[in-house]
C-alpha cells in the first residue's frame, strides 16, 4: 500500500528527471544512455534512452526491448517497445506518444499541478480511501542521503559518489503484518560532463513551472520518487550533489512480515526492481529537435 508514482507520463518526467539545477543555456545537447532494469513480474527489460535539450524543450525516447525469460517465452521473441515524450515550455504542454492507439496525447502543465485532476485520473473513491486509512497505517518513512569522501571514474568523468536510502513501513491492521519497501540508490555525477549547463538550466526553468521542490528533479529523483515527504532535513546533503548523473543504480526490495510482534513472525522478501542508468554519451554539435520527429500519421488527443 505503500504510495508510488503512477506509470506513462509521470513515470517518464521521473526516469528524465534524473537530472537538476541552473544557468544560461548556449546550445542543444543529447545525452545518450545505456538503460537496464530487472522487475519482479517483467523480467529483465533492456533500452535505449535518449534525452535532448533545447532552451525550451525538452526530448524523451526510449526504445525498450523485454528480454526477460517470461516476455520471450510468452511472444516468441524480444518483444520491443517505445516510450516518447516532448516537454514544451514554450506551448505549456507534454506530448506523449501512444504507439499503440496512433495517438499523440497532450497534457497541459496545469493539469500536472492540479491535484484534483489527478486524483480523479487515480480513480479513488472517497470510500475507498477512508477504507484504507482505517486498515492500513504508514509509518514515518526515513530517508538518509551521504556524499562519500572518494571520487571514481566512469565512463572517463571522474565522479562524486552519492548513497541514498529509503524505508517506508506500512502496518496491514487487520492481518497484523506489516509491507516494508527498501529503496536505496547509488549515484555517480560530474560536473564535467558536456552540456551539464544545458541541463540544469532546463530543469530549473521546468520545475519552477510545475511547481516543483528543484532538488526533486536532481540526480537523486531516482529515490525521491517514492518520498512525497519534506526534503527539509536532507536539504544541504541534496544541494551537495553536483553534477550530470553519469550512472544510477537504483535496488528496490519488499519485506513482508506476518504474526507482527508475536513469537512466530514471519518475513519474506523479494527483490522488486533493479535499475541501471548510464550515461554513453554526451552530444553538443548538433541540433536536437530533428532527432525527435513526431509520427506524421498519428491523431492528437487533449487529455481533459
Amino acid at each position: 500500500m505503500n504510495k508510488m508514482i503512477r506509470p506513462s507520463v509521470m513515470y517518464i518526467a521521473t526516469i528524465a528527471a534524473l537530472f537538476l539545477l541552473a544557468s544560461p543555456c548556449r546550445a542543444d545537447v543529447l545525452f545518450i544512455h545505456a538503460y537496464k532494469t530487472t522487475e519482479y513480474l517483467m523480467g529483465k527489460q533492456e533500452a535505449d534512452l535518449l534525452i535532448g535539450y533545447t532552451d525550451q524543450a525538452m526530448y524523451i525516447d526510449k526504445n525498450i526491448r523485454y528480454t526477460g525469460t517470461m516476455m520471450t517465452t510468452l511472444f516468441g521473441k524480444v518483444k520491443e517497445g517505445r516510450e516518447t515524450a516532448h516537454f514544451l515550455l514554450d506551448q505549456d504542454q507534454i506530448r506523449e506518444m501512444d504507439y499503440h492507439s496512433g495517438k499523440i496525447l497532450v497534457f497541459t502543465f496545469d493539469r500536472l499541478t492540479d491535484v484534483n485532476w489527478i486524483k480523479q485520473k487515480q480513480k479513488i473513491s472517497e470510500p475507498e480511501e477512508q477504507v484504507i486509512k482505517e486498515r492500513y497505517r504508514v509509518s514515518e518513512p526515513r530517508l538518509s542521503v551521504k556524499i562519500l569522501p572518494v571520487k571514481e571514474e566512469i565512463n572517463g568523468y571522474l565522479c562524486q559518489i552519492v548513497e541514498a536510502e529509503l524505508t517506508h513501513e506500512t502496518i496491514d491492521m487487520k492481518r497484523n503484518s506489516s509491507s516494508v519497501t527498501l529503496v536505496k540508490q547509488k549515484l555517480w555525477v560530474s560536473e564535467a560532463v558536456p552540456g551539464y549547463d544545458q541541463y540544469r538550466a532546463y530543469h530549473e526553468k521546468l520545475a519552477k513551472r510545475l511547481g516543483f521542490d528543484a532538488v526533486r528533479l536532481g540526480g537523486l529523483s531516482g529515490v525521491l520518487r517514492y518520498w512525497d515527504g519534506s526534503l527539509d532535513p536532507i536539504r544541504k546533503s541534496i544541494m551537495d550533489v553536483k553534477g550530470y548523473p553519469v550512472k544510477s543504480v537504483i535496488h528496490v526490495e519488499g519485506i513482508y512480515t506476518t504474526g507482527v510482534g508475536t513469537a512466530t513472525a514471519k518475513s519474506h522478501s523479494a527483490n522488486l526492481k533493479e535499475e541501471t542508468v548510464e550515461l554513453r554519451e554526451a552530444l553538443t554539435n548538433k541540433p536536437v529537435k530533428p532527432r525527435f520527429p513526431e509520427p506524421p500519421n498519428f491523431g492528437v488527443t487533449i487529455v481533459k
